[in-house]
């Protein structure tokens, strides 16, 4: 179920930031080796609307032009349900946590989804460390920095740092606060 959560979520992360329909996305900047790409990190909150449908906190990237690096990154490895599930990603906003992510090509098929969520019931270890994550995101100005391993032995990380001033920070804390409860 998470994995659909975060496939039918990969299609909206793009954009400068805003805030709409509890996603907000913030630009900030990829390298992978010698190559940079600027990115749009989303953070995104769905809430739980019945017993039949649970909410989601999910946190992700496009990789524009990700063909061009894909003999430095294995993006295939993180595709569709059988992804790899080892935790290769590290996302830092004051103290690291790591975290298995998903990856989709995206629907414009030139960029590459990354992103990591928890759904707001039965995953609640991956759920509190998303809300660690965030709260920590949307608590004032600061760095959020996602450094993403390869499963191929060799390759390049890919590493995202994305500035939050405090008029993000208070865009998170406003889009975020129904998933965010409970922390």
């Amino acid at each position: 179920m998470l994995r659909a959560i975060l496939l039918a979520t990969c299609v909206a992360w793009t954009g400068s930031a805003l805030a709409a329909d509890g996603v907000v996305n913030l630009p900030g900047k990829a390298t992978i080796g010698s190559e940079s790409r600027d990115v749009a990190m989303a953070f995104g909150c769905t809430t739980t609307r019945s017993r039949n449908e649970t909410g989601a906190l999910t946190i992700g990237f496009d990789v524009p032009k990700f063909e061009a690096l894909e003999k430095r990154f294995d993006f295939g490895a993180f595709e569709g349900p059988e992804g790899t599930r080892k935790p290769l990603t590290e996302i830092t906003v004051g103290q690291g946590v790591r975290l298995p992510a998903n990856g989709a090509i995206a629907i414009d098929g030139t960029s590459f989804s990354l992103g990591v969520g928890a759904s707001l019931r039965g995953e609640t270890a991956q759920l509190g460390k998303l809300r660690s994550i965030l709260g920590s995101a949307s608590a004032g100005p600061g760095r959020l920095r996602w450094h993403q391993e390869s499963p191929r032995k060799g390759d390049d990380p890919i590493l995202v740092t994305v500035p939050i001033s405090s008029a993000d920070a208070d865009r998170l804390k406003a889009a975020l606060a129904p998933c965010l409860k409970g922390k």
